[in-house]
């Protein structure tokens, strides 16, 4: 899954690169994708670190100081997403094709930000209902467990 994610993050970072002042549109989108790949990565490497201290008195202010970067990370990420997702989908659809035009948009840049985002929406939904679903089958089975156990 962070392999996955990193490629991801990568993908954001060189299509927002590559496409920087193709958005007349909304001049932000490339940015938005940029900051968000690179914060991904971020993230990605801080949870795979693995150069803790030896000393047993440090390791614990070591993931203490990886736990508070990591939340720290997250709420940033969680509001730039927000963010993005304004800029992203109040200009559906822009204009692909004339460069001039005020609500020009290059296509690969504005269709990447918004189906990697719409499939973050979509990828939350499913683990929101596998969640529940996992949720009712846990209190179905601690019932059930519960009852055998009296009799």
């Amino acid at each position: 899954m962070k392999i996955m994610t990193s490629i991801l993050a990568i993908a954001s970072i060189t299509i927002g690169t590559i496409y920087l002042d193709s958005c007349t549109k909304q001049y932000l989108i490339p940015i938005y994708l940029i900051v968000s790949g690179s914060f991904t990565l971020f993230f990605v490497m801080i949870s795979v670190a693995s150069c803790a201290p030896n000393d047993e008195s440090n390791i614990l202010a070591f993931h203490k100081c990886g736990r508070v970067w990591k939340s720290l990370i997250s709420l940033f990420s969680l509001i730039w997403f927000i963010t993005g997702n304004v800029w992203i989908y109040c200009i559906y659809e822009p204009d692909y094709i004339d460069t001039t035009s005020p609500n020009y948009c290059a296509k690969t840049l504005y269709l990447f930000a918004f189906w990697t985002t719409t499939v973050t929406y979509i990828l939350l939904g499913i683990a929101l209902f596998l969640g529940c679903c996992g949720l009712l089958c846990a209190c179905a089975l601690g019932g059930s467990l519960r009852i055998g156990q009296r009799g």
